[in-house]
């Protein structure tokens, strides 16, 4: 039987907090306060392991969060527990890992989603190698791994980030303000498109990575990533260039789980569309015959 997240969560809270009932589990604060006090004097593994665990079976969506009811283009929440993309996904367990009570979370999500913690579409950390590594690698949240795994096996990949061109595909739908109508939402990425082609041109970016190959015929380089790890998935995808103005040089992002013996990825998926984990070795295997997947970035996540 497939538990649903609301469930785990409940079972979770029950567990280590037997006095709770479930009239508490009304609001995104509540759940908030409830998950980092059920796992907040855990070492930092054991919580990651937890928190994502709790989200699994979440339902996907693209774009869950925004910059909430103050929001120039984007009125998503700045956070929640009902809806996940796989950025979001990561952005919300490591900021209640990182967290020591609901203030100090709400400051972690802005500071591991937006530039220096400003609340702007034009500051959020929209590309993974340019933009939410360096800067999470600056707030001191993240530490690289992937050299320390791989050693002299690890190889680079480069790309240039146009984000003027970014700016320029970006559609009416990234306007996710609902009472706004179509003429409305139009004129408002016009201003969006504006704002986002004056500040930013193209950036040259570089992320180092395991090949994939090498870890599908090495169980031992696989065993050397740590449970609780950050996986980015280093690739290039030209469709998705054709789509949004840009090469990537990071498709997708995740988690690392070891349970049982087996190495698991712990992804918000959009085929999936949920929370799910997926054997290892088979989700890299699910690449093979689209040739876009060059290997994973590891990264610890660190208080």
């Amino acid at each position: 039987r497939v538990i649903t997240p609301k469930q785990s969560l409940i079972f979770l809270c029950l567990f280590f907090l037997p006095s709770l009932s479930f009239a508490e589990f009304q609001s995104n604060d509540e759940i908030a306060i409830q998950l980092i006090a059920a796992s907040k004097d855990y070492p930092i593994q054991q919580r990651i392991k937890t928190q994502s665990g709790v989200l699994l079976n979440t339902p996907y969506l693209a774009g869950a969060l925004g910059e909430g009811v103050s929001g120039k283009y984007d009125q998503n929440p700045l956070y929640r527990f009902d809806y996940f993309d796989c950025e979001t996904y990561v952005d919300t367990v490591m900021a209640l890992v990182l967290a020591k009570n609901l203030t100090d979370f709400r400051s972690k999500i802005n500071q591991i989603r937006y530039k220096q913690a400003n609340v702007n579409f034009t500051q959020r950390n929209h590309f993974p190698s340019a933009d939410w590594i360096p800067n999470n690698k600056k707030n001191g949240f993240i530490r690289e791994l992937t050299y320390f795994i791989a050693g002299q096996k690890t190889k680079v990949s480069r790309a240039q980030i146009n984000r003027r061109s970014w700016y320029h595909y970006l559609t009416a739908d990234r306007i996710q303000i609902a009472y706004l109508t179509p003429q409305e939402k139009e004129s408002r990425l016009t201003q969006l498109k504006s704002e986002g082609e004056t500040l930013y041109f193209s950036k040259k970016v570089s992320i180092a990575y395991i090949p994939v190959f090498e870890l599908l015929r090495n169980p031992k380089l696989r065993q050397k990533i740590p449970s609780g790890s950050l996986i980015f998935f280093v690739g290039h995808d030209t469709y998705l260039t054709s789509r949004i103005g840009t090469p990537m040089n990071v498709l997708h992002m995740g988690f690392a789980i070891w349970n049982k013996g087996q190495l698991y990825c712990r992804m918000a998926s959009s085929k999936a569309k949920r929370v799910l984990d997926v054997r290892f070795q088979d989700y890299l295997k699910t690449y093979l015959p689209l040739g876009t997947l060059d290997g994973i970035s590891v990264w610890a996540i660190q208080a």
